[in-house]
């Protein structure tokens, strides 16, 4: 009973390790190149017991993903948890971890990742619930007088990731980077449903 806990525990702890050692491949490399072969090796275990963990690259980018994407909500929660916040204080922040995540991103990654449909299935399942929240968060927004009210939230989001998909789609990160984007995209589309106040909070918010 003792050595089948043991090889649980040593599983486990595997586990982990496969996904920090894949996590750092794929932002240094991008997803293509790295191989199966290569993460293995970097851990000094054989692909056998590599392939019994994890039986593609794919199973392996998705609990990835899955690992950052917990991460980001436990940092948000925590935010959150520390002190009142405003509307203000809280888009910022957000916006704030989303380019610190696209800063950590090769380029080639966002091109990579089309090619794995059951990631690209669990970023739209999350998008959408994201979605749902963000119209909440605007809703509240506005009835606080931070944001307008005369604005149809839920086509201003499909326009904000539109704006987005198509700087990526014309590979703009070639002449800018990512973060870089993201800001100027963000700046200007945040002050155009502020009000006063809203701008007034951005305004201190950012100094």
């Amino acid at each position: 009973m003792k050595t089948a806990n043991r090889l649980t525990e040593y599983r486990k702890e595997l586990k982990g390790r496969i996904l920090e050692v894949a996590v750092d491949e794929f932002l240094k490399s991008g997803i293509r190149a790295v191989k199966m072969d290569d993460i293995a090796r970097l851990l000094g275990i054989s692909k056998r017991t590599l392939y019994e963990i994890y039986p593609n690259k794919e199973d392996i980018l998705l609990e990835c993903i899955k690992m950052r994407h917990n991460e980001e909500d436990q940092q948000m929660a925590t935010f959150l948890q520390e002190e009142p916040r405003s509307p203000m204080d809280i888009i910022l922040e957000f916006f704030r971890m989303q380019m610190n995540s696209l800063a950590s991103l090769p380029p080639v990654f966002l091109s990579d990742i089309n090619r794995y449909p059951r990631v690209l299935v669990y970023l739209k399942h999350r998008h959408d619930s994201r979605r749902e929240r963000t119209l909440h968060f605007f809703e509240k927004g506005a009835e606080e007088g931070f944001f307008r009210n005369d604005v149809d939230y839920a086509l201003i989001t499909q326009i904000g990731d539109g704006m987005m998909q198509s700087a990526i789609m014309q590979q703009l990160y070639k002449e800018y980077d990512l973060p870089y984007i993201f800001r100027n995209v963000l700046f200007l589309f945040l002050r155009g449903f502020c009000t006063q106040k809203g701008l007034a909070a951005l305004d201190e918010t950012l100094k």
